[in-house]
């Protein structure tokens, strides 16, 4: 699978923000330690139903350069007021440490079992789940 668009442009997550940091409302962010695990995990997602565009792999690379430059562009006093900063730098921090990403669509309580059943299945570093107020830790 290619981690790129046509034309080799590389490919960025969804625009949705708070305040400008990345706040993706109704989706998992997930992080592995080891891409084979997400590409696993993504794998059976597609084959228990999801569609790919409702599970996108994401590379270490490619997370570290979206979170350092939401990050460098988002300081101002209502970017830092909720949780979404402290995630991205997450996300940036484990990026640097080489873990894939999945960012998987799951907006109800029964999407985001179902996906989590899935997740558990390999080691994960974390998954955040993103509400309309609030990012909730999942283990």
């Amino acid at each position: 699978m290619s981690n790129q668009k046509p034309g080799n442009e590389p490919r960025t997550p969804p625009k949705t923000t708070d305040f400008g940091i990345f706040y993706p409302v109704g989706y998992l962010v997930v992080a592995f330690p080891k891409q084979e695990d997400a590409q696993q995990v993504q794998r059976d997602l597609i084959t228990g139903g999801y569609d790919q565009a409702d599970c996108q792999l994401y590379t270490s690379e490619e997370v570290a350069a979206a979170a350092q430059r939401n990050l460098a562009e988002n300081t101002g006093f209502l970017a830092r007021l909720g949780w979404s900063d402290d995630a991205v730098q997450a996300h940036l921090d484990a990026a640097k440490q080489g873990s894939a990403f999945l960012l998987i669509y799951a907006p109800g309580d029964a999407d985001t079992a179902r996906a989590m059943n899935v997740i558990r299945r390999v080691p994960f570093d974390f998954a955040h789940r993103y509400h309309r107020l609030a990012i909730e830790e999942l283990k």
